[in-house]
Formats: structure tokens, C-alpha cells, sequence
């Protein structure tokens, strides 16, 4: 068997996530950790954060392309990221190599939970069709501090964050040369348009108004 089977928010909302890591490299910060929930794996602990669970019943959700909405486990196929039941997206020649999520909107973050990574399995990051980033299968088990042997036991949730907006992003490609992808629970965190920071800024101008006449009051 070539595998065994197998919502970036404030400093507050990631000290909700469970067993966190981080490292850096090539001004991406990565991290894994996430909340655990029975029957899905880990989910994003990120705090605004948009999830797709793929458990609607659809073949695969209108934003995806390429790969597959799978449950269970399949032998020489695919196989279920550790304590999930639930439906999960997979990628590898069964199904086909690559899966691309288009977000349609600029992304600061993304995070997904999955098994143990292959050597065979990698992950891009895009923006308009260009990759900003690719991220190999021995270097996704680096960030979580495992083998890239597939070792079904084995679950991570990985969170990506862009440390500024020359990273930012608007598509993920998952790849696989050999069976298989796994992965659950695609956490995406959207670029606040620009009004919306405009919006912000009114709004603790207005409060820091308010505070001033309570005070002169």
C-alpha cells in the first residue's frame, strides 16, 4: 500500500489552539495546533476564520477543483486523517494529482487539518495563478515534527500564515504523485478590504471622542 490507511486572527484567538508549535521560514510563519472536535479531527482555532468541512454532501464544494470529497478508507487509495468520520478531501492519481481551492478574495491565512505527510505530497500557494510559495511533503512534516512516512496515526492540524501582503493569496493547490492528499476542515482568513479598515478606524476615532466629552463631562 503506497499509504497506510490512514478560522491569522489575534494573539488571542491562536492561544486558543491546542498542542501549538511555530517555526518560520521564507517570511511565512507556520504553526500547528488546532481545536479538537469529536468525529472531524481538528478544526482552525483561529478566530475568524472561514471553514469548509466538505461533510454537505456535495462531490466537491463549488470553489474546488480536481481531487475528491471522500469518507472512510479505501485500500491503495485513501485513507481518513486520525479520528475523523466525517467527509474529508483527498488528491492522488485515484481521484487526480492536483486539488485547487479558489478562494476568490485575497487570504492572510490558511489552514488545514491532515495525516502524517508522504514525501510525495505538496502544497502551493497562489496568487492570480502565481505561486508564491510551495511547500514540500518532508517540509510540511518538519513544521509538525514528524516522518514524512505516512503513518496513519498521525494527525496534525498545519496553520499558514503571510507575514505581509506581498504573500497574501487567493488559491491553494494541494498535489499528489501517489496516493494520496487527505486532508479536512480548509480554514481560510479573508484581506479586510480597504473600506473595512476605514470603517475601523472611524470607529475608535468615534469612541475615542465619546471617552474625551465623558471625561470633560
Amino acid at each position: 500500500m503506497a499509504k497506510n490507511i490512514k478560522s491569522r486572527g489575534s494573539s488571542i484567538a491562536i492561544a486558543m489552539a491546542v498542542l501549538f508549535t511555530a517555526t518560520s521560514a521564507s517570511a511565512f510563519t507556520f504553526t500547528t495546533g488546532g481545536t479538537a472536535v469529536a468525529g472531524e479531527g481538528l478544526k482552525s482555532s483561529v478566530l475568524g476564520a472561514i471553514t469548509t468541512d466538505f461533510n454537505s454532501g456535495l462531490s466537491n464544494p463549488a470553489n474546488y477543483t480536481g481531487g475528491g470529497v471522500k469518507h472512510g478508507s479505501v485500500v491503495n487509495q485513501w485513507a481518513s486523517p486520525p479520528a475523523d468520520t466525517s467527509n474529508y478531501f483527498t488528491v492522488g492519481p485515484s481521484t487526480s494529482s492536483t486539488g485547487t481551492v479558489s478562494f476568490g478574495f485575497l487570504a492572510s491565512y490558511f489552514g488545514y487539518y491532515g495525516g502524517s505527510p508522504d514525501t510525495w505530497n505538496s502544497l502551493q500557494l497562489l496568487n492570480n495563478n502565481v505561486v508564491i510559495r510551495t511547500l514540500s511533503g518532508n517540509e510540511l512534516a518538519g513544521i509538525a515534527g514528524v516522518q514524512p512516512n505516512g503513518d496513519w496515526s498521525v494527525g496534525r492540524y498545519w496553520n499558514i500564515f503571510a507575514d505581509n501582503s506581498t504573500e497574501y493569496f487567493n488559491s491553494v493547490k494541494f498535489i499528489s504523485t501517489i496516493n494520496a492528499f487527505e486532508t479536512d476542515n480548509h480554514a481560510v482568513l479573508p484581506v479586510p478590504e480597504p473600506e473595512t479598515y476605514a470603517m475601523f478606524l472611524a470607529g475608535l476615532g468615534l469612541m475615542g471622542f465619546m471617552v474625551r466629552r465623558r471625561r470633560t463631562a
